[in-house]
């Protein structure tokens, strides 16, 4: 959020898609249609990026490798990350878990 100002928009046509990092800052403008928005989150990593929250199912987590092979040591980069991580008011959905939030970069 720190670089909001060097923010472009990515405008495509009806259908497109984005690929980017989760680390990413994104939004979509207001949906005005009166149609839910549809949403399709398709995971993906590689063997030594290991989810900070920890993994429940080691299986399905190897399921999801683009690369490498199954590890049990992690690559770490210096970012900020804040732990434990905050939880949402409302749990579920993508669009319910940002229901409450105040300060918006977008």
């Amino acid at each position: 959020a720190d670089q909001i100002e060097n923010a472009v928009p990515l405008i495509g046509a009806a259908g497109s898609i984005t690929i980017h990092h989760v680390r990413t800052l994104h939004g979509s403008a207001i949906n005005r249609s009166g149609q839910p928005r549809p949403l399709l989150l398709i995971s993906y990593t590689a063997a030594d990026a290991w989810p900070l929250m920890g993994i429940s199912d080691f299986q399905s987590f190897t399921n999801q490798l683009i690369s490498g092979s199954e590890c049990t040591a992690a690559r770490l980069e210096a970012v900020p990350v804040r732990m434990p991580l905050p939880a949402a008011a409302f749990q579920g959905l993508i669009y319910e878990n940002q229901r409450t939030q105040r300060d918006r970069a977008f």
